[in-house]
């Protein structure tokens, strides 16, 4: 890994123009890793820019330069493009609207921790041991002696807390806390991280949070599912990224095998998200079998759809019957 990183600090000590990307619906590890990426290049003397083809949840807006960031650039302007955190090339859709922009025209530094990576870089730093990508950043900095500001420490930071849930899923090992630790002395505002992804909820996030909880059943397969649907987002008022979080929530159901979440965006798609405390359940395998990804214990995908409720009723036997009565199993009664 040190001679990945050394690597990286080439392409980066070589380009005079930077281009910063995260992934589509952006979350703390991906935003943190951008941000950090910016401050830490500017102070180089590049010339930066941050891209995301999403707009920024308003949460992640207490980040550096947050309200910075672009949604169309043209790429060849650039000598170099960085990408953080996207499990994919598609994760980021930008190969939609510029077709040929992983193709080599500009080199690729693409830094990430999911098992799902499709190494679309010129210079691939991938380690899906890591907690968050923001945890190898910081080393990638370390190694190659990039001064860490308070600005960069928070962005940093805010990847972590938004990848273990505040430090508290499986993922957050000694690695997770010493880095915290050491990333604290440095200045990073941990309270402000907490208080902007934790503890910020408006009334539309409880509303359409509750229709989820009250949308949640088991299933005969003891998977906690549950669906929203955009027509749920209008009646709380809610935007889409408000969605994010709640399945963390359904995780928390004692003795299930993980939580499935399934929610509708205003432009025909369908977003399912799986959670799981479970060290038997591959969640990635699971996330690919429909075109998506990420890690055995937290994984997603997307697809074009929409979601369409159907009701079936059965009549099960009592376990008693009359001398002489006879009734199948279930019946195949729809209602």
């Amino acid at each position: 890994m040190q001679e990945k990183f050394l690597q990286a600090y080439r392409l980066v000590e070589k380009a005079k123009k930077v281009l910063c990307i995260a992934h589509k619906r952006p979350d703390g590890d991906t935003l943190g890793c951008t941000v950090a990426w910016n401050l830490a290049l500017k102070a180089m003397g590049k010339d930066v820019t941050m891209a995301c083809v999403d707009v920024l949840p308003e949460r992640f807006m207490f980040l550096a330069d947050g309200n910075k960031f672009i949604r169309e650039f043209d790429f060849r302007a650039y000598d170099l493009i960085i990408v953080s955190d996207a499990g994919a090339s598609y994760m980021t859709r930008y190969h939609e609207i510029y077709p040929d922009i992983f193709k080599g025209d500009v080199p690729v530094l693409n830094i990430d921790h999911h098992h799902s990576n499709d190494n679309f870089g010129a210079c691939n730093i991938v380690d899906a041991a890591a907690a968050s990508t923001t945890v190898m950043l910081f080393k990638l900095f370390e190694a190659c002696g990039i001064p860490v500001t308070s600005q960069m420490a928070t962005a940093l930071i805010c990847g972590i807390y938004n990848d273990t849930g505040s430090l508290m899923h499986s993922n957050t090992d000694l690695d997770v806390f010493e880095i915290s630790g050491r990333l604290m002395e440095l200045g990073g505002r941990v309270h402000v991280v907490a208080r902007n992804l934790f503890r910020s909820t408006p009334v539309s996030t409880l509303k359409l949070w509750g229709k989820v909880l009250e949308n949640a059943r088991i299933n005969d397969e003891g998977v906690t599912i549950s669906v929203i649907t955009w027509k749920d987002f209008e009646e709380c008022g809610a935007e889409g990224d408000e969605i994010s979080g709640v399945v963390d929530l359904m995780n928390s159901v004692p003795g299930a095998k993980y939580a499935c979440l399934l929610n509708e965006d205003r432009n025909g798609k369908i977003k399912g998200s799986f959670r799981t405390q479970r060290d038997d359940v591959d969640l990635a395998e699971l996330a690919g079998r429909f075109g998506g990804g990420g890690h055995k214990k937290a994984a997603g995908f997307s697809m074009s759809g929409r979601l369409h409720r159907e009701v079936h009723w059965k009549i099960i036997p009592e376990k008693q019957l009359p001398a002489g009565a006879i009734l199948p199993e279930t019946s195949g009664i729809k209602l």
